[in-house]
C-alpha cells in the first residue's frame, strides 16, 4: 500500500468535520421542528436542501427587487448632484464643492468614533 500524504489526510479530516458539523446543524434543526412553537414558515431545511427550487427563486427574486431599488436611488442622487452642481445651489452651508470633499476626504477611524460620541 502507498503511504498518503499528509496534505490529503488533512483534507480527508477537514471533509469529515464539516460533514459530521453539517449533520449536528441538521439534527438540531429537525428537533427545533418537533419540540418548538414557531409557525412552519420559519422551519426550512437547513440550506434550502429539502426544496431547492423555491428557496433559490424567493431569494434571486428578492435580491433583484432590492438591487434595482439601490441603483434607482443610486441614479436619483446622481443625477440630483449634477442638477446642483450645474446650477450652483446649496443647502445651507453645504454645497457640491462641500459634499465632494466629503466623500473624497479620507477620514480616521478616531474622528469618525469622536463624530459618534
Amino acid at each position: 500500500m502507498n503511504k498518503i500524504d499528509t496534505e490529503k489526510k488533512l483534507e480527508l479530516i477537514r471533509s469529515i468535520r464539516n460533514q459530521n458539523q453539517y449533520d449536528r446543524q441538521l439534527m438540531r434543526m429537525r428537533e427545533g421542528i418537533l419540540y418548538s412553537d414557531t409557525p412552519s414558515i420559519k422551519r426550512e431545511e437547513l440550506y434550502g436542501m429539502e426544496n431547492p427550487a423555491s428557496t433559490a427563486e424567493q431569494t434571486k427574486g428578492n435580491s433583484f427587487r432590492s438591487f434595482r431599488i439601490r441603483f434607482a436611488l443610486a441614479l436619483v442622487c446622481l443625477v440630483a448632484f449634477i442638477l446642483c452642481d450645474i446650477n450652483h445651489l446649496s443647502f445651507g452651508e453645504e454645497n457640491t464643492d462641500t459634499i465632494l470633499n466629503h466623500l473624497t476626504s479620507n477620514t480616521d477611524l478616531s474622528q469618525f468614533l469622536d463624530l459618534i460620541k
